[in-house]
């Protein structure tokens, strides 16, 4: 079995690296496409530095946008891909409607298509190197369990059930001693005192809390924590670590202390995410409401036909933050089909009318529009 590597990076570095090698890759895959081919859109020289500038602006502008450098996308290849296409062409596409700052486009139209695989191509290759070499499992670190000796087993086997090669070196017993505590053979229990030691001798990278209750932590361990967590040393929970690699909150652990974990001091939303997929989402609906006017007619004809009664629906529906809003879509059951309270729809159900059951077999009743 080989020996695994100790390197590991800190969130910080980690998105240092992937925005700088970003920029590197695609610069470099520029100038070489430039260098070697008949490419003569984009050069880069000392004439032309500001158009590297501006590209360096967009893709780490609309790279945040489309959460490129989310560490928990970026970590497999299938979440960060769609990531990494939208970036490249949402920057292609501004790059080349900012003729200002950016070279003039030349005649020659299929530079364009070389233009977005030279920015493509390359942040696809790089980010696959990256899972690859630097998120994979063998560049995990080693941790060291602080934890009640009564879980420790439990939180190990769900370990090794989230990522078999999370290397967990030890536990120490969080615990005041006592004659009849539990005893776990499964990993080796080092002493509360030897922590700086066994930090030092077996390179562990962090330290992983997994106390169900904050008070059953001995006052001497409590003390060595925050003195490396002055020192700066990675000190993680559980289940923000677990989370992290299965994308799974582990509920079972959970303690009354939960709300701890909670991130009060800072706010986790993107919030040029957020203003970009508000705008889309506007765009899209009115493109929608325009599409639904072109098919209106003949719906209403098929309602006044087959349904007999209005022709639009409306429902109380809670929003985010608690906030309700109405929905109005078209009806596919008779009058009032809910007079008598609101009821799950079934297979065969008796209340949908003949017109309806089109709606619902084309998917035309489930458009909502607020």
């Amino acid at each position: 079995m080989s020996k695994q590597s100790n390197i590991h990076f800190e969130i910080s570095e980690r998105k240092i690296l992937l925005s700088l090698f970003d920029i590197l890759v695609v610069g470099f895959a520029l100038y070489g496409l430039s260098y070697f081919t008949g490419f003569d859109y984009f050069k880069i020289d000392v004439n032309n530095w500001t158009w590297l500038v501006v590209l360096t602006i967009y893709i780490y502008g609309f790279g945040t946008i489309f959460e490129l450098y989310d560490l928990k996308k970026s970590s497999k290849i299938e979440t960060v891909s769609s990531s990494i296409i939208l970036t490249a062409s949402v920057t292609v596409l501004v790059y080349l409607l900012t003729p200002f700052f950016t070279p003039e486009l030349q005649e020659n139209r299929i530079q364009i298509l070389y233009f977005f695989l030279a920015i493509l191509i390359p942040l696809l290759l790089w980010r696959i190197a990256y899972i690859t070499f630097i998120a994979s499992p063998r560049f995990y670190k080693r941790a060291l369990l602080v934890g009640e000796t009564s879980s420790v087993e439990s939180i190990v086997e769900a370990f090794k059930v989230a990522d078999p090669n999370y290397q967990i070196i030890g536990f120490i017993n969080c615990e005041a001693e006592q004659e009849d505590a539990i005893k776990y053979n499964g990993l080796i229990e080092f002493k509360a005192n030897q922590i700086h030691e066994i930090i030092a001798k077996e390179n562990i990278s962090e330290i992983v809390v997994a106390s169900y209750n904050s008070e059953t932590i001995s006052p001497s361990i409590y003390v060595d924590l925050i003195t490396l967590l002055e020192r700066g040393y990675p000190i993680r929970e559980y289940t923000q670590v677990y989370e992290e690699m299965s994308y799974k909150i582990p509920v079972q652990f959970v303690g009354k202390d939960f709300y701890k974990y909670f991130p009060f001091s800072r706010n986790n939303k993107n919030k040029l995410y957020l203003a970009y997929i508000r705008i889309f989402d506007i765009l899209l609906s009115v493109l929608g409401i325009l599409c639904a006017l072109l098919v209106l007619p003949f719906i209403a004809i098929g309602n006044a036909i087959g349904n007999k009664g209005p022709l639009l629906y409306s429902q109380d529906r809670i929003g985010k933050n608690g906030k309700s809003f109405k929905i109005y879509k078209f009806r596919s059951m008779v009058t009032n089909a809910e007079s008598n309270g609101a009821v799950w729809a079934k297979k065969n159900d008796s209340r949908v009318t003949t017109f309806g059951r089109f709606l619902r077999t084309t998917r035309l009743f489930s458009r909502e529009y607020i």
